[in-house]
């Protein structure tokens, strides 16, 4: 269930008379500050996708990081050499 639509059902229930005044308090704010509640930043849905996002962002730049160095090490170092002088074209 939807954050405003627990917050639509405490308003339901306090209007009806089911809920004190302070009870509704403390049930909204228990329910706003609640941090795995889905769809929030953080821990929830959002939190989950965003976490996902940076380890894909992580795994693929030790990738490119992985590819670079077997392409500077397996070709561009060993050819170095093969230049008159020992270094870089001049």
């Amino acid at each position: 269930m939807a954050l405003s639509d627990e917050l639509r059902k405490l308003q339901e229930l306090r209007d009806a008379g089911t809920l004190s005044d302070a009870e509704f308090v403390q049930a909204k704010s228990k329910l706003l500050t609640e941090p795995s509640y889905p769809g929030r930043l953080g821990d929830g849905l959002i939190g989950q996708a965003a976490n996902r996002w940076v380890n894909f962002r992580i795994v693929m730049a030790i990738i490119g990081l992985i590819v670079m160095a077997i392409f500077f090490f397996g070709f561009f170092l060993p050819h170095l050499n093969s230049f008159p002088g020992g270094g870089f074209p001049r």
